[in-house]
């Protein structure tokens, strides 16, 4: 994914205030924590059927603990990032705006855990293309965050990667550089500091310069998030894959196309894999391979992959309404190159709708 950065990947589950229940009650609270530890090493695997399914039964279990219990916050919050990861973030809303609810009621406003929920919520809003919402609850996490912890600790610079990752989309590039730096030197200074703690930051921030077609401060940052997720994930996890589509289109965005072709096949190919052919990521790389294809007079594969991103964005409406914008743009400029002027001014049509919809007039966030 979304890649987003966060300490969500590394959280343990803490139920802040509550004495473990006697007799049948902890046989009840075992049932449970065994089946939310399942299904977070799952997400945090790759593997989201299982984490899915998993996590459901972890929340019917957190269901009898009472309607405020926060391991019922915790479940429905972690299930929010499952969903998401499936691309179904509409479905994912109403259970990470539960947990926050129920984390407000029983923990007080002012708890971590509260921050914990407002995160979720923000990165739900930026997949679905609302990154005004995002950031008005990227800015309530990061405040709380920067109170109850502190402004060195590692929570501060996930908020602040996430905000700047939000600036981004809106076109506040110096906030959001600046907030990239701040995060990355958080992390850096960290004690005990993880590589993998520093990829999404390093990731976000090449992806920003690679925007703004600042070529080499992009590639040594990209470049080193893939070599440490390589190191960390493994060759097939889906953040890896996300790595190689920024370089993909590193060498793309400079008119090197055949550079790029091999790298977004192989992006591609990794998410399919891993999220399976439907998600929101498989589209997104098929329009930037079909970009590097038709730069290539390769047209009828590029029209190949226009095809199978729409129709994969199609299946998911809502999913990414910004990148469904830029691969009917892709497909309107492969057909203006096979002289279909009529079909591709429909398509460009459709895509300035799109984005009038969603508030966005300029280039869609890669």
């Amino acid at each position: 994914m979304i890649r987003k950065t966060g300490w969500w990947m590394a959280a343990t589950v803490i139920v802040a205030g509550f004495a473990c229940p006697p007799g049948a009650a902890l046989a009840q609270d075992s049932k449970w924590q065994a089946a939310h530890d399942a299904g977070w090493k799952a997400y945090k695997e790759g593997r989201l059927d299982e984490a899915e399914k998993q996590l459901r039964a972890a929340e019917k279990e957190a269901e009898t603990f009472g309607a405020n219990d926060p391991r019922l916050a915790t479940t429905l919050d972690h299930l929010a990032w499952v969903l998401c990861g499936e691309g179904k973030a509409e479905v994912a809303e109403p259970l990470a705006k539960r947990a926050l609810a129920i984390r407000e009621k029983a923990l007080g406003t002012e708890h971590p855990d509260v921050a914990k929920s407002l995160h979720t919520l923000a990165c739900l809003y930026d997949m679905q293309g609302k990154p005004e919402e995002a950031k008005r609850f990227y800015e309530r996490c990061l405040a709380l965050d920067e109170k109850t912890k502190g402004p060195g600790d590692p929570a501060v610079a996930a908020s602040l990667d996430n905000l700047a990752t939000v600036d981004h989309v809106l076109g506040k590039n110096a906030e959001a550089e600046a907030a990239y730096k701040r995060a990355l030197a958080i992390r850096e200074k960290a004690p005990n500091a993880n590589p993998i703690d520093l990829a999404p930051t390093l990731y976000n921030l090449g992806v920003l310069y690679l925007d703004q077609g600042r070529f080499p401060e992009a590639e040594p940052l990209l470049k080193r998030a893939l070599s440490i997720r390589e190191k960390a994930l493994g060759a097939d996890h889906p953040d890896v894959a996300t790595s190689l589509e920024a370089i993909g289109w590193w060498y793309a965005k400079q008119g090197k196309v055949a550079e790029a072709e091999p790298l977004l096949k192989r992006a591609l190919s990794t998410f399919e894999n891993a999220l399976g052919p439907d998600h929101p990521h498989v589209a997104r790389c098929c329009a930037k391979l079909a970009h590097a294809c038709c730069a290539q007079g390769k047209n009828a594969e590029a029209e190949s992959c226009c095809k199978q991103a729409l129709a994969t964005y199609e299946r998911a409406p809502g999913a990414d309404p910004l990148g469904f914008a830029k691969a009917l743009e892709e497909y309107a400029t492969v057909l203006r190159n096979t002289n279909r002027v009529a079909e591709a001014e429909k398509l460009e049509a459709r895509a300035k709708a799109n984005r009038e919809k969603h508030g966005q007039s300029g280039a869609v966030k890669q």
